[in-house]
């Protein structure tokens, strides 16, 4: 129902604002998930940096703790209710 006042159909404007959410909630859920890799990644390479081992040790832990903290927010998201 287009209302008068305002020129907007209620309807349509709430189904774009459900759409901008789900956009917004996992757009979030993307960049955290780059966050935990990054800093996984980055705290990996200084530990790295600091013992002066040649294999990559805390680096390759930093990436598979990173992916599992993405993981575990991405099952904690799906799991809110919407």
């Amino acid at each position: 129902m287009i209302d008068p006042r305002d020129g907007i159909d209620k309807q349509e404007a709430e189904e774009v604002n459900t759409a901008a959410k789900a956009y917004g909630r996992y757009g979030a859920l993307g960049v955290q998930m780059v966050v935990f890799l990054v800093v996984g990644v980055w705290g990996g390479l200084w530990l790295d940096g600091k013992t002066g081992w040649k294999f990559p040790l805390f680096t390759l832990l930093g990436v598979f703790l990173g992916l599992g903290g993405g993981i575990w927010c991405l099952f904690k998201e799906t799991k809110r209710k919407q």
